[in-house]
């Protein structure tokens, strides 16, 4: 069956499952001969989010930058790991923090594509994990955290945002993706920005898919 899904996915996308999540409906569909993650509005992993996070890892990560420990708050189903230990080949150890029980388990079924040996799952809200858990350092900090198309607004806070900055090491960085999508999610993204150059020395912004804005913040 799953041969039959893959060959008709190269000429419209088929859907294979639907569940609830905590935050949302989820669909598990092949595109292009492959499994992705979708909510109802927005890719979850492996889609266009993976895409986005193909440019912005390449371009945040020069070969020469020190990389040992990673943070993906938002895990998904993986596409950041997925991207560091197969694509750029860089074997580093992942703690990845999902607060949704649905996606980890489509993960496990479909999709986990990355070295799960070097894989610390979490399966916790962001925010708790955050509050709740001592802030050790990590070389890259990963923000992928959305219900649908919206950054929940904790995530805007100065208080969550100064969380960040203790949790990025010493020569870390941080990337933080948003979505300004319309007039409230443009302003809130601009608010992220500025919390974040209050915290750190620079910040970059990448503009992808068309809405999407990352910042890149070290």
């Amino acid at each position: 069956m799953a041969l039959l899904w893959r060959l008709f996915s190269y000429v419209w996308p088929v859907r294979v499952r639907r569940v609830q999540g905590r935050y949302q409906p989820l669909e598990l569909t092949y595109e292009m001969g492959r499994p992705v993650l979708n909510s109802l509005h927005a890719n979850q992993s492996f889609g266009s989010l993976h895409r986005l996070w193909q440019q912005v890892l390449r371009q945040a990560l020069p070969a020469d930058r020190h990389l040992d420990k990673v943070l993906v708050l938002g895990f998904g189903a993986g596409s950041v790991a997925s991207i560091l230990h197969h694509e750029m080949q860089r074997p580093v150890s992942i703690v990845g923090v999902e607060g949704d029980p649905a996606v980890l388990r489509l993960a496990r079924e479909r999709l986990r594509p990355y070295d799960q040996t070097l894989v610390e799952l979490v399966q916790q809200d962001a925010f708790d994990w955050s509050d709740k858990t001592p802030a050790s350092r990590f070389d890259l900090v990963v923000v992928d955290l959305f219900v649908e198309l919206d950054v929940p607004e904790a995530a805007a806070g100065p208080a969550f945002i100064k969380e960040l900055r203790d949790r990025v090491g010493q020569g870390g960085v941080l990337a933080f993706n948003t979505i300004a999508h319309d007039d409230p999610s443009r302003q809130q993204s601009s608010r992220i920005e500025e919390e974040l150059r209050l915290q750190f020395s620079t910040v970059r912004v990448l503009t992808l898919e068309e809405v999407n804005r990352v910042f890149i913040a070290l």
